[in-house]
């Protein structure tokens, strides 16, 4: 079924210069057991079979590209690294005179170009409950101001927040395996350079350039983000400041994007070197996020069946924490592990310790309890606590500020897409992070996006990584991909 106003039909071309990005070439659109169509809202995508054009006849040897309705080829992969890359290094420049960061309508604006191309089509179930939740958590703002004493509410907030889930609306026109793999593999290859940058940024300081925020002097005053904690010592009075790779908004949400990439590097058998180096520049950020991340999808790739990706990076692991945990940083990492049961941790603060001051509050008015104290109250109920670094998690967030109905039409906008994921241990971490660790910033949720969610629903006869039906062979040493070229 169309949901779009063009279809989209799906042919291989060669590219030499994706290949050397490391956008390594698959099999095409249509190939037996890629059966997209079964989507609900997915666009019309035919199987090469079925095609009657000699000259879109597949290669085996080529990416699979989606011709749009001008007639013009595009990678979708190469499409959704622009998303991914424009995110991270524009993270903390804003909208003049707004404090948001200038990748929120970034993002708004690449996913209706990508829909209006045909890289993107609609989920119609999703562009529902999207609709549905948008509605609801509006229409309550009425009953907020009739009956709720002193309600807050903010209308920027409630933009904000349904702005920062539009993406969910969309899916990948092909969300095939072979596509899908080839995307994780280029995510790894990104988080290898942002891994360099990150190491580069303790390294500096390690031979003695002490730590300056480049960004924020060149940048005016009007193209400031604020509200973030940019970058602060290892410990209190440190010389050694954590990695934020001086692009990203908070050294967390480094750590989390990185933690994305050594997810997809593990999912796809990335050569040993990758997955260390990645796990290094996890190292100098001295944040959880990502940590946290690795540790809920490993545990869920052990569940899932996926515990044979695992084996070739055991020793390779023990090693690195051996060289690890004796640092400074590899020190403080390791109090952070059962810091959630700490009061005042950064962990705590951000996952149970804000109910103590939200719950009391919600339930306190019946009213308070269907309809909510009003969008961006939950903020103003954390920060009047006089706790610093509270957090309103997901979960209390909605429901504290929209009510019972409208809450859980909100929470189910978050939940939804994560539903029917290629890979489920990546897809469940990140649902976990933002449900339960992590409450989602935009800078954290595009990668959530760009791997999961945009090519959710998958289709039914993929085969996860790592699976007797889904497995692939490691790929082959350099040095004999190297001969071949020879």
């Amino acid at each position: 079924m169309n949901t779009s106003p063009h279809s989209a039909t799906v042919s291989a071309s060669s590219s030499t210069a994706e290949a050397r990005l490391g956008l390594q070439s698959e099999t095409v659109v249509g190939a037996p057991g890629d059966r997209l169509d079964e989507a609900p809202g997915a666009r019309d995508v035919q199987d090469p079979r079925d095609l009657h054009d000699a000259h879109a006849e597949p290669s085996t040897d080529s990416p699979r590209k989606v011709l749009g309705p001008d007639g013009r080829r595009r990678d979708p992969v190469t499409w959704l690294l622009w998303l991914f890359v424009l995110n991270i290094v524009l993270q903390r420049i804003s909208i003049p005179n707004i404090s948001i960061p200038l990748t929120v309508p970034i993002t708004v604006l690449w996913c209706l170009a990508a829909w209006r191309v045909g890289i993107l089509a609609i989920e119609k179930r999703r562009l529902l409950l999207w609709l549905s939740a948008a509605a609801a958590s509006s229409v309550v703002a009425l009953p907020q101001t009739l009956f709720v004493e002193r309600p807050y509410i903010s209308v920027n907030s409630w933009l904000f927040w349904m702005t920062m889930w539009f993406p969910v609306v969309f899916m990948m026109s092909d969300r095939s395996g072979p596509t899908y793999r080839r995307m994780m593999r280029s995510v790894t290859n990104v988080g290898l350079w942002l891994s360099a940058l990150s190491i580069t940024f303790l390294v500096t300081q390690l031979v003695g350039i002490p730590y300056r925020d480049w960004l924020f002097d060149i940048l005016p005053d009007s193209l400031h983000v604020t509200g973030f904690a940019i970058s602060y010592p290892i410990s209190y009075g440190h010389s050694i400041w954590k990695s934020n790779g001086w692009i990203m908004l908070e050294p967390s949400f480094m750590s989390f994007t990185l933690g994305v990439c050594f997810m997809t590097a593990l999912l796809t058998r990335a050569r040993g070197w990758k997955v260390i180096m990645l796990g290094l520049g996890l190292i100098t950020t001295v944040a959880g996020s990502g940590f946290a991340i690795i540790g809920l999808g490993v545990i869920g790739m052990l569940l899932c069946g996926q515990g044979s990706l695992l084996r070739k990076y055991v020793v390779p692991g023990i090693v690195t924490a051996a060289i690890a945990v004796p640092t400074a940083l590899g020190q403080v990492l390791l109090s952070r592990v059962t810091e959630v049961g700490d009061t005042n941790s950064s962990a705590a603060l951000r996952s149970f310790e804000p109910y103590l001051y939200l719950i009391p509050r919600w339930v306190s008015e019946p009213w308070g309890v269907w309809v909510g104290y009003g969008a961006g109250s939950s903020r103003h109920a954390v920060e009047a606590s006089g706790t610093d670094g509270l957090i309103a998690p997901t979960i209390g967030k909605v429901f504290f500020e929209y009510g019972f109905f409208a809450g859980a039409l909100l929470v189910a906008l978050c939940v939804v897409p994560f539903l029917r994921p290629h890979e489920r241990a990546l897809s469940a971490t990140l649902l976990l992070q933002f449900i339960l660790l992590q409450p989602p910033a935009q800078p954290i949720i595009v990668p959530a996006f760009a791997v999961v969610t945009l090519w959710a629903p998958a289709p039914r006869t993929y085969a996860e990584a790592g699976t007797e039906d889904g497995d692939e062979p490691d790929p082959p040493p350099f040095w004999r991909r190297y001969s071949r070229r020879r």
